[in-house]
Protein backbone atom coordinates (compact mmCIF):
# COMPACT_ATOMS: atom_id res chain seq x y z
CA UNK A 1 0.00 0.00 0.00
CA UNK A 2 1.02 3.32 -1.02
CA UNK A 3 2.79 4.63 2.81
CA UNK A 4 1.38 8.32 2.09
CA UNK A 5 -2.38 6.53 2.46
CA UNK A 6 -1.51 4.16 5.42
CA UNK A 7 0.11 7.56 7.30
CA UNK A 8 -3.16 9.10 6.82
CA UNK A 9 -5.03 5.94 8.14
CA UNK A 10 -3.14 6.08 11.03
CA UNK A 11 -3.32 9.68 11.63
CA UNK A 12 -6.99 9.42 11.46
CA UNK A 13 -7.10 6.55 13.64
CA UNK A 14 -4.82 8.23 16.08
CA UNK A 15 -7.31 11.07 16.22
CA UNK A 16 -9.79 9.68 18.62
CA UNK A 17 -7.06 9.07 21.14
CA UNK A 18 -5.78 12.51 20.74
CA UNK A 19 -9.20 13.69 21.42
CA UNK A 20 -10.74 11.52 24.22
CA UNK A 21 -6.78 12.41 25.85
CA UNK A 22 -6.23 15.78 25.14
CA UNK A 23 -8.44 19.16 25.18
CA UNK A 24 -8.20 22.85 23.56
CA UNK A 25 -5.50 24.17 22.54
CA UNK A 26 -3.23 20.91 23.32
CA UNK A 27 -5.64 18.88 21.07
CA UNK A 28 -4.40 21.19 18.47
CA UNK A 29 -0.74 20.84 19.14
CA UNK A 30 -0.87 17.43 19.16
CA UNK A 31 -2.19 17.51 15.91
CA UNK A 32 0.06 19.58 14.06
CA UNK A 33 2.81 17.83 15.63
CA UNK A 34 2.09 14.52 14.52
CA UNK A 35 1.35 16.09 11.18
CA UNK A 36 4.90 17.82 11.27
CA UNK A 37 6.63 14.60 12.45
CA UNK A 38 4.68 12.38 9.49
CA UNK A 39 5.58 15.34 6.60
CA UNK A 40 9.48 15.47 8.03
CA UNK A 41 9.45 11.26 8.04
CA UNK A 42 7.82 10.86 5.04
CA UNK A 43 10.71 13.16 3.20
CA UNK A 44 13.88 12.31 5.25
CA UNK A 45 12.91 8.30 5.29
CA UNK A 46 13.29 7.50 1.39
CA UNK A 47 14.82 4.09 0.64
CA UNK A 48 13.47 0.38 1.41
CA UNK A 49 15.93 -1.84 3.48
CA UNK A 50 15.74 -5.76 3.27
CA UNK A 51 18.03 -6.30 6.46
CA UNK A 52 16.91 -5.38 10.39
CA UNK A 53 20.40 -3.33 11.15
CA UNK A 54 20.01 0.03 12.87
CA UNK A 55 22.35 1.87 10.76
CA UNK A 56 21.45 5.36 9.38
CA UNK A 57 22.94 6.01 5.94
CA UNK A 58 22.36 9.23 5.01
CA UNK A 59 22.34 12.72 6.63
CA UNK A 60 18.27 12.90 6.42
CA UNK A 61 18.09 9.19 7.93
CA UNK A 62 20.36 10.66 10.91
CA UNK A 63 18.16 13.51 11.47
CA UNK A 64 14.62 10.81 11.02
CA UNK A 65 16.41 9.09 13.99
CA UNK A 66 17.18 11.66 16.45
CA UNK A 67 13.77 13.32 15.93
CA UNK A 68 11.76 9.98 16.61
CA UNK A 69 14.46 9.99 19.56
CA UNK A 70 13.39 13.29 20.47
CA UNK A 71 9.43 12.31 20.32
CA UNK A 72 9.41 9.19 22.29
CA UNK A 73 11.37 10.76 24.83
CA UNK A 74 8.58 13.40 25.03
CA UNK A 75 6.17 10.70 25.51
CA UNK A 76 7.84 9.31 28.25
CA UNK A 77 7.87 12.62 30.56
CA UNK A 78 4.63 13.92 29.11
CA UNK A 79 1.86 11.14 28.70
CA UNK A 80 -0.39 12.29 26.87
CA UNK A 81 1.99 13.06 23.83
CA UNK A 82 1.78 9.10 23.70
CA UNK A 83 -1.40 8.89 20.93
CA UNK A 84 1.41 10.32 18.46
CA UNK A 85 3.11 6.79 19.12
CA UNK A 86 1.24 5.04 16.26
CA UNK A 87 2.65 7.48 13.52
CA UNK A 88 5.91 7.33 15.75
CA UNK A 89 6.06 3.65 15.49
CA UNK A 90 5.28 3.58 11.90
CA UNK A 91 8.09 5.49 10.98
CA UNK A 92 10.68 3.56 13.38
CA UNK A 93 9.90 0.41 11.71
CA UNK A 94 11.51 1.98 8.68
CA UNK A 95 14.04 3.29 10.36
CA UNK A 96 15.09 0.52 12.27
CA UNK A 97 15.11 2.61 15.37
CA UNK A 98 15.50 0.11 18.19
CA UNK A 99 16.46 3.15 20.58
CA UNK A 100 13.22 5.18 19.87
CA UNK A 101 10.94 2.16 19.99
CA UNK A 102 12.26 0.89 23.60
CA UNK A 103 11.18 4.56 24.58
CA UNK A 104 7.83 3.58 22.92
CA UNK A 105 7.15 0.68 25.13
CA UNK A 106 8.32 2.63 28.15
CA UNK A 107 5.55 5.59 27.05
CA UNK A 108 3.11 2.76 26.72
CA UNK A 109 3.72 1.55 30.72
CA UNK A 110 3.55 5.53 31.88
CA UNK A 111 0.01 5.86 29.78
CA UNK A 112 -1.46 2.81 32.13
CA UNK A 113 -1.12 4.94 34.87
CA UNK A 114 -2.26 8.18 33.33
CA UNK A 115 -4.99 7.30 31.14
CA UNK A 116 -6.28 4.27 32.34
CA UNK A 117 -6.21 0.57 30.68
CA UNK A 118 -9.05 1.34 27.48
CA UNK A 119 -7.13 4.56 26.27
CA UNK A 120 -3.76 2.71 26.49
CA UNK A 121 -4.90 -0.21 25.17
CA UNK A 122 -6.61 1.45 22.17
CA UNK A 123 -3.18 3.30 21.26
CA UNK A 124 -1.15 -0.53 21.54
CA UNK A 125 -3.71 -1.40 18.96
CA UNK A 126 -3.23 1.16 16.64
CA UNK A 127 0.43 1.02 17.29
CA UNK A 128 0.66 -2.95 16.65
CA UNK A 129 -1.38 -2.12 13.28
CA UNK A 130 0.85 0.96 12.18
CA UNK A 131 3.76 -1.90 12.47
CA UNK A 132 2.02 -4.57 10.62
CA UNK A 133 1.46 -2.28 8.09
CA UNK A 134 4.52 -0.49 8.11
CA UNK A 135 6.44 -3.82 7.60
CA UNK A 136 3.90 -5.16 4.74
CA UNK A 137 4.68 -1.81 2.82
CA UNK A 138 8.05 -2.08 3.28
CA UNK A 139 7.52 -5.91 1.83
CA UNK A 140 5.70 -4.87 -1.25
CA UNK A 141 7.59 -2.07 -1.91
CA UNK A 142 10.81 -4.33 -2.28
CA UNK A 143 9.27 -7.28 -3.81
CA UNK A 144 7.79 -4.42 -6.17
CA UNK A 145 11.46 -3.19 -6.42
CA UNK A 146 12.83 -6.63 -7.27
CA UNK A 147 10.54 -7.21 -9.96
CA UNK A 148 10.68 -3.70 -11.84
CA UNK A 149 14.69 -4.78 -11.28
CA UNK A 150 14.11 -8.71 -13.47
CA UNK A 151 11.99 -7.32 -15.45
CA UNK A 152 14.06 -4.54 -16.63
CA UNK A 153 17.00 -7.10 -16.29
CA UNK A 154 14.47 -9.40 -18.74
CA UNK A 155 14.11 -6.71 -20.90
CA UNK A 156 17.74 -5.65 -21.78
CA UNK A 157 18.46 -9.78 -21.77
CA UNK A 158 15.44 -9.88 -24.41
CA UNK A 159 16.92 -6.95 -26.23
CA UNK A 160 20.25 -8.10 -26.47
CA UNK A 161 19.36 -11.72 -27.81
CA UNK A 162 17.37 -10.06 -30.39
CA UNK A 163 20.45 -7.82 -31.33
CA UNK A 164 22.68 -10.87 -31.61
CA UNK A 165 19.87 -13.09 -33.57
CA UNK A 166 19.91 -10.15 -36.09
CA UNK A 167 23.72 -9.80 -36.30
CA UNK A 168 23.65 -14.10 -36.54
CA UNK A 169 20.94 -13.43 -39.61
CA UNK A 170 22.64 -10.73 -41.06
CA UNK A 171 26.15 -13.38 -40.81
CA UNK A 172 24.42 -16.18 -42.09
CA UNK A 173 23.11 -13.86 -44.46
CA UNK A 174 26.83 -12.37 -45.34
CA UNK A 175 27.95 -16.10 -45.59
CA UNK A 176 25.39 -16.99 -47.99
CA UNK A 177 26.11 -14.85 -50.28
CA UNK A 178 30.06 -14.74 -50.38
CA UNK A 179 29.68 -18.13 -51.25
CA UNK A 180 26.97 -17.98 -53.72
CA UNK A 181 29.09 -14.85 -55.53
CA UNK A 182 32.55 -17.18 -54.62
CA UNK A 183 30.80 -20.25 -56.72
CA UNK A 184 29.28 -17.33 -59.06
CA UNK A 185 32.80 -16.15 -60.01
CA UNK A 186 34.44 -19.62 -60.35
CA UNK A 187 31.91 -20.57 -62.96
CA UNK A 188 32.10 -17.57 -65.05
CA UNK A 189 36.32 -17.67 -64.90
CA UNK A 190 35.72 -21.36 -66.18
CA UNK A 191 33.29 -20.21 -68.82
CA UNK A 192 35.64 -17.24 -69.96
CA UNK A 193 38.73 -19.09 -69.50
CA UNK A 194 38.00 -22.24 -71.26
CA UNK A 195 34.43 -22.02 -73.53
CA UNK A 196 35.25 -18.41 -74.20
CA UNK A 197 38.75 -18.84 -75.33
CA UNK A 198 37.61 -22.36 -77.18
CA UNK A 199 35.18 -19.62 -79.22
CA UNK A 200 37.37 -16.93 -79.46
CA UNK A 201 39.61 -19.50 -81.01
CA UNK A 202 36.92 -21.16 -83.59
CA UNK A 203 35.90 -17.19 -84.41
CA UNK A 204 39.42 -16.73 -85.46
CA UNK A 205 40.03 -19.98 -87.85
CA UNK A 206 36.35 -19.68 -88.97
CA UNK A 207 37.96 -15.85 -90.20
CA UNK A 208 41.04 -17.81 -91.72
CA UNK A 209 38.73 -20.20 -93.75
CA UNK A 210 36.69 -17.23 -95.16
CA UNK A 211 39.39 -15.78 -96.14
CA UNK A 212 40.05 -18.62 -97.89
CA UNK A 213 37.19 -20.21 -99.65
CA UNK A 214 35.35 -16.90 -100.95
CA UNK A 215 33.69 -18.65 -103.69
CA UNK A 216 30.00 -19.26 -103.26
CA UNK A 217 28.19 -21.53 -101.93
CA UNK A 218 30.76 -22.54 -99.62
CA UNK A 219 31.45 -18.57 -98.52
CA UNK A 220 27.96 -18.08 -97.40
CA UNK A 221 27.91 -20.94 -95.43
CA UNK A 222 30.84 -20.52 -93.63
CA UNK A 223 29.65 -17.18 -92.70
CA UNK A 224 26.43 -18.58 -91.50
CA UNK A 225 28.45 -20.52 -89.18
CA UNK A 226 30.43 -17.34 -87.69
CA UNK A 227 27.17 -15.73 -86.99
CA UNK A 228 26.72 -18.39 -85.24
CA UNK A 229 29.97 -18.23 -83.24
CA UNK A 230 29.57 -14.55 -82.69
CA UNK A 231 25.84 -14.98 -81.34
CA UNK A 232 27.30 -17.99 -79.21
CA UNK A 233 30.17 -15.81 -77.92
CA UNK A 234 28.23 -12.59 -77.04
CA UNK A 235 25.71 -15.05 -75.18
CA UNK A 236 28.80 -16.21 -73.35
CA UNK A 237 29.76 -12.64 -72.81
CA UNK A 238 26.36 -11.72 -71.34
CA UNK A 239 26.30 -14.90 -69.12
CA UNK A 240 29.31 -14.41 -67.35
CA UNK A 241 28.49 -10.55 -67.33
CA UNK A 242 25.23 -12.08 -65.22
CA UNK A 243 27.34 -14.12 -63.00
CA UNK A 244 29.74 -11.58 -61.61
CA UNK A 245 26.64 -9.47 -61.18
CA UNK A 246 25.01 -8.83 -57.50
CA UNK A 247 21.93 -10.71 -58.60
CA UNK A 248 19.42 -12.71 -56.14
CA UNK A 249 16.13 -13.50 -57.93
CA UNK A 250 13.56 -13.17 -55.00
CA UNK A 251 10.92 -14.48 -57.67
CA UNK A 252 12.47 -18.06 -57.99
CA UNK A 253 13.74 -18.65 -54.91
CA UNK A 254 9.98 -18.03 -53.58
CA UNK A 255 8.96 -20.37 -56.05
CA UNK A 256 11.69 -23.02 -55.37
CA UNK A 257 10.60 -23.12 -51.32
CA UNK A 258 7.06 -22.81 -52.22
CA UNK A 259 7.75 -26.84 -53.84
CA UNK A 260 7.36 -27.97 -50.29
CA UNK A 261 3.57 -27.02 -50.32
CA UNK A 262 2.75 -28.18 -53.13
CA UNK A 263 1.89 -31.80 -52.54
CA UNK A 264 -0.49 -31.04 -49.82
CA UNK A 265 -1.71 -27.67 -49.88
CA UNK A 266 -3.39 -25.70 -52.84
CA UNK A 267 -0.74 -22.60 -53.40
CA UNK A 268 -1.53 -19.33 -55.38
CA UNK A 269 1.91 -17.18 -55.44
CA UNK A 270 1.56 -13.60 -56.79
CA UNK A 271 4.79 -11.73 -57.35
CA UNK A 272 4.99 -8.28 -58.70
CA UNK A 273 8.55 -7.13 -57.78
CA UNK A 274 11.10 -5.26 -60.19
CA UNK A 275 15.14 -6.08 -60.37
CA UNK A 276 16.52 -3.05 -58.21
CA UNK A 277 15.06 -4.58 -54.95
CA UNK A 278 17.98 -4.10 -52.41
CA UNK A 279 19.74 -6.85 -51.40
CA UNK A 280 19.25 -6.69 -47.77
CA UNK A 281 15.41 -6.66 -48.31
CA UNK A 282 15.59 -9.63 -51.21
CA UNK A 283 17.57 -11.87 -47.91
CA UNK A 284 14.56 -10.49 -45.88
CA UNK A 285 11.64 -11.47 -48.08
CA UNK A 286 13.42 -14.74 -48.77
CA UNK A 287 14.02 -15.54 -44.92
CA UNK A 288 10.67 -14.36 -44.27
CA UNK A 289 9.38 -16.61 -46.34
CA UNK A 290 11.22 -19.93 -45.61
CA UNK A 291 10.48 -19.31 -41.76
CA UNK A 292 6.23 -18.91 -42.51
CA UNK A 293 6.57 -21.99 -44.95
CA UNK A 294 8.41 -23.96 -42.24
CA UNK A 295 5.50 -23.17 -39.50
CA UNK A 296 3.12 -24.02 -42.30
CA UNK A 297 4.21 -27.42 -43.23
CA UNK A 298 4.94 -28.16 -39.59
CA UNK A 299 1.40 -27.25 -37.93
CA UNK A 300 -1.22 -25.99 -40.58
CA UNK A 301 -3.68 -28.32 -41.16
CA UNK A 302 -5.89 -25.97 -43.47
CA UNK A 303 -5.42 -26.35 -46.96
CA UNK A 304 -4.79 -23.10 -48.55
CA UNK A 305 -1.60 -21.30 -49.15
CA UNK A 306 -1.68 -17.31 -50.16
CA UNK A 307 2.01 -15.98 -51.15
CA UNK A 308 2.05 -12.77 -52.56
CA UNK A 309 4.56 -9.90 -52.79
CA UNK A 310 4.70 -6.54 -54.62
CA UNK A 311 6.36 -3.57 -55.09
CA UNK A 312 4.28 -0.73 -54.45
CA UNK A 313 5.47 2.86 -54.79
CA UNK A 314 6.40 3.67 -51.27
CA UNK A 315 7.15 0.12 -49.87
CA UNK A 316 7.48 -3.86 -50.62
CA UNK A 317 4.61 -5.69 -49.26
CA UNK A 318 4.56 -9.48 -48.40
CA UNK A 319 1.60 -11.11 -47.34
CA UNK A 320 2.08 -15.38 -46.53
CA UNK A 321 -1.44 -16.83 -45.08
CA UNK A 322 -2.91 -20.38 -45.06
CA UNK A 323 -6.63 -20.46 -44.63
CA UNK A 324 -10.18 -22.84 -45.55
CA UNK A 325 -12.03 -21.85 -48.33
CA UNK A 326 -15.19 -23.39 -45.99
CA UNK A 327 -14.25 -21.17 -43.33
CA UNK A 328 -13.20 -24.65 -41.15
CA UNK A 329 -10.32 -22.91 -39.50
CA UNK A 330 -7.45 -25.07 -38.42
CA UNK A 331 -4.66 -22.89 -38.50
CA UNK A 332 -1.79 -23.07 -36.29
CA UNK A 333 -2.78 -20.08 -33.87
CA UNK A 334 -3.41 -22.74 -31.11
CA UNK A 335 0.06 -24.16 -31.51
CA UNK A 336 2.46 -21.99 -31.23
CA UNK A 337 4.80 -22.39 -28.77
CA UNK A 338 5.95 -19.25 -26.01
CA UNK A 339 9.29 -18.22 -25.67
CA UNK A 340 10.82 -17.10 -22.65
CA UNK A 341 9.29 -13.64 -22.47
CA UNK A 342 5.85 -15.46 -22.15
CA UNK A 343 4.46 -14.04 -25.12
CA UNK A 344 3.39 -15.82 -28.50
CA UNK A 345 6.22 -15.79 -30.56
CA UNK A 346 7.88 -19.33 -31.37
CA UNK A 347 11.78 -19.37 -32.69
CA UNK A 348 10.70 -18.76 -35.83
CA UNK A 349 8.62 -16.43 -35.50
CA UNK A 350 10.79 -14.19 -33.56
CA UNK A 351 13.49 -14.88 -36.80
CA UNK A 352 10.74 -13.75 -38.94
CA UNK A 353 10.50 -10.29 -36.51
CA UNK A 354 14.13 -9.92 -36.39
CA UNK A 355 14.39 -10.10 -39.84
CA UNK A 356 11.27 -7.29 -40.72
CA UNK A 357 13.40 -5.09 -37.79
CA UNK A 358 16.56 -5.25 -39.69
CA UNK A 359 15.05 -3.70 -42.42
CA UNK A 360 13.07 -0.87 -40.70
CA UNK A 361 9.65 -2.89 -41.71
CA UNK A 362 6.04 -3.61 -40.15
CA UNK A 363 5.36 -7.01 -38.82
CA UNK A 364 1.26 -7.97 -38.47
CA UNK A 365 0.40 -11.13 -37.18
CA UNK A 366 -3.39 -12.41 -37.47
CA UNK A 367 -5.04 -15.96 -36.53
CA UNK A 368 -8.86 -15.17 -38.48
CA UNK A 369 -9.26 -18.13 -40.89
CA UNK A 370 -5.23 -19.34 -40.48
CA UNK A 371 -2.50 -17.63 -39.86
CA UNK A 372 -1.51 -14.53 -41.89
CA UNK A 373 1.76 -12.63 -42.09
CA UNK A 374 1.41 -9.19 -43.00
CA UNK A 375 4.72 -7.75 -43.90
CA UNK A 376 5.57 -4.18 -44.71
CA UNK A 377 9.19 -2.48 -45.97
CA UNK A 378 9.64 0.69 -46.75
CA UNK A 379 11.69 1.77 -49.63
Amino acid sequence: MNRLIDKIIIFALSLFAMNSILRGTAFLVCVYVAIMISALNYYLIRGERSDFLMKPDSGGEWCAFFLEIIVAAVAVYYPPAASLLPLLLYDVVRSRNYIAGALSMAAFIYSFATFGVYQTVYIIIISAAAIILSIYSERMAIISKNYRSIRDDSSEKNDRLRSQNLELLNARDTEIYNAQLSERNRIARDIHDNVGHTLSRAILQMGALLAIHKEEPVHGQLEDVRKTLDSAMNSIRSSVHDLHDDSINVKTGIYQMAELLKDNYNVSIDIDVGENMPRAVKYAVIGITKEAISNIVKHSSNKDVIISLNDHPSMYQLIIHDYNDSGNDAAISGKISKNSTGSDTGMGLENIRSRVESVNGNLTITTDNGFRIFVSIPK
